[in-house]
């Protein structure tokens, strides 16, 4: 096991519900945040809270990403991972999508993924640590997303690429993650969008956050590469 005290990360979608989680259960470990988020301020109290930073960026374009990365080194004085929650969901059936969609899709859940991991990789291989994880989620560990295809495909993308960087990191102390949420998980926007669904049926965003710090701070002779995370029976 290893100790994440002190240890940088960058989490991005750093306003959001998920990252909340995500910060709170890392910063209880020790680490200390780069929040991103797109909008000017939107992760500004919650940086402040807990101790971190936050930044903004355009994580669509690679020259932000390349420049985010220099931001939190040269502000946080290292980097030690990328947690990457960036990513936008469309339900559609296939007949009815709109070709737009497909480039939103691709463009939030595997463009912004790639820009980002491509640009922390150097930064990691030159110190032979450190950590990155993604956001699947269940229809691409199922294989299958009826009424929700390009969703389903984007996220396929992920864990597809991020097993293939996990292969390719072969040799390096640099653990790879896969969060696969295998259900809803409890956000404001979701109870907003689901009032006549019990939330207590869907997934606790705390216990993502409480995943991903036993992933972080595995071993090399531990590494957990897929992580399924269930909501209640």
């Amino acid at each position: 096991m290893s100790s994440l005290h002190g240890k940088v990360y960058i989490l991005t979608g750093g306003a959001g519900a998920i990252a909340g989680a995500i910060a709170k259960s890392f910063t209880g470990a020790g680490a200390k945040l780069a929040l991103v988020d797109s909008h000017a301020g939107a992760a500004d109290e919650r940086a402040r809270e807990l101790g971190g930073m936050s930044f903004i960026a355009n994580l669509t374009r690679y020259p932000d990403a390349e420049a985010l990365v220099r931001q939190v080194k040269g502000k946080m004085g290292r980097l030690d991972g990328l947690i990457h929650t960036v990513g936008g969901f469309a339900s559609s059936p296939i007949k009815d999508s709109d070709p737009a969609l497909y480039d939103k899709m691709f463009d939030l859940n595997m463009r912004t993924l790639f820009y980002m991991t491509r640009a922390v990789i150097p930064e990691l291989l030159a110190q032979k640590e450190g950590f990155i994880a993604g956001i699947a989620a269940s229809a691409a560990w199922n294989g299958v997303g009826a009424g929700i295809a390009l969703y389903a495909a984007a996220k396929a993308a992920v864990a597809t690429y991020l097993r293939s960087l996990d292969a390719e990191l072969k040799g390096t102390e640099i653990g790879v993650t896969i969060v696969y949420p295998m259900g809803t998980v409890d956000t404001p926007a979701n109870r907003k969008d689901m009032p006549d669904t019990d939330p207590m049926t869907w997934i606790n965003p705390a216990e993502i956050g409480e995943s991903l710090v036993y992933a972080a701070s595995r071993s090399p002779q531990g590494r957990v590469l897929e992580l399924p995370i269930f909501p209640p029976r």
